[in-house]
């Protein structure tokens, strides 16, 4: 009698987990398919097309054509970007020193026995929120030679007027107290959370052995804060690559181009004189800049950790 061999039926329970698994892979490829259609689209391409466009000039009648590494040669041989880039640092060496002061100061302040202490964190907040174009319009009412705000109050005390717009000092002075002023709140919220993760016994501890307050604060917060400290300075500094809007709208790089930053060249070298070769080249390179930036932040992350 011939045996008729066995018909293997499927494991339902191994075809249900296979159906299980495709289900969850198609939904999590539903969720990250358009993110990584949105990085392709807006991310990806643009950065190839910015490089692309590096290695171009613009000319009214010959049109885009290529001349190789001409732009970087220009970039790191002409002292007028040197002044760019020296002019972008100054200002970011003063932003960053007196945000990480004010901004320790505000949130000891916040975080100590203090009424109201709801009201102070909306109150410091509040400017990054307000955009730099209503910022920069409240600046130039104040800083008008024939009727601004601080020329009459000088008029008022016997003093003379200050021509603000022609002082190079002054216009540093202003774009300066404008960026640490737009970007204290998050300076002290960065702050307010590096305090409040350090454990109060620690600070009860020393107490009982009979350190004051300022050695309070240099033994034991400021080396507790020394993470957070790190990543505001290497977060400030990336901020700082990226002025443009009190530039633009406040001195628009004047007097005689002295307060010109990095990203007002660009957009001058791209939009006024229509060199997006130019405007391009100098965009690699600050990415390169920040792209190292970003990488020593995350390399310290990890260190930390």
């Amino acid at each position: 009698m011939l045996e008729v061999p066995a018909v293997k039926t499927p494991d339902v329970n191994e075809m249900t987990r296979r159906r299980i698994a495709m289900r969850e892979n198609l939904r999590g490829w539903g969720i990250i398919g358009p993110i990584i259609l949105y990085l392709i689209i807006f991310t990806f391409i643009p950065l190839i097309i910015l490089f692309r466009y590096s290695f171009t000039q613009d000319d009214l009648f010959k049109g885009t054509f290529f001349v190789g590494l001409a732009n970087y040669v220009t970039i790191f041989t002409n002292p007028d970007y040197y002044m760019l880039f020296l002019t972008t640092i100054l200002i970011a060496i003063f932003t960053i020193g007196l945000s990480l002061v004010l901004g320790m100061l505000i949130a000891l302040g916040v975080t100590g026995p203090i009424r109201g202490k709801g009201f102070y964190r909306t109150v410091y907040y509040i400017p990054v929120v307000v955009s730099m174009a209503v910022v920069a319009q409240i600046a130039n009412v104040w800083l008008s030679y024939n009727d601004g705000t601080f020329n009459n109050i000088l008029v008022s005390l016997g003093l003379e007027k200050v021509a603000w717009y022609k002082s190079t000092f002054w216009m540093y002075f202003w774009i300066i107290v404008i960026c640490v002023w737009k970007g204290l709140g998050a300076t002290v919220i960065l702050f307010i959370a590096g305090l409040n993760a350090i454990p109060v016994e620690v600070y009860e501890a020393a107490e009982l052995d009979g350190a004051d307050g300022w050695t309070r604060f240099f033994k034991i917060t400021l080396p507790q804060l020394r993470p957070m400290l790190v990543f505001v300075m290497i977060t400030s500094i990336i901020g700082a690559f990226n002025i443009f809007e009190p530039v633009q709208l406040i001195s628009e790089g004047g007097p005689d181009g002295t307060t010109k930053v990095i990203l007002y060249q660009i957009y001058n070298e791209a939009f006024q004189n229509g060199n997006y070769g130019m405007g391009s080249a100098i965009s690699v390179v600050v990415l390169l800049i920040l792209m190292a930036l970003t990488m020593l932040n995350m390399k310290f992350g990890e260190e930390k950790d």
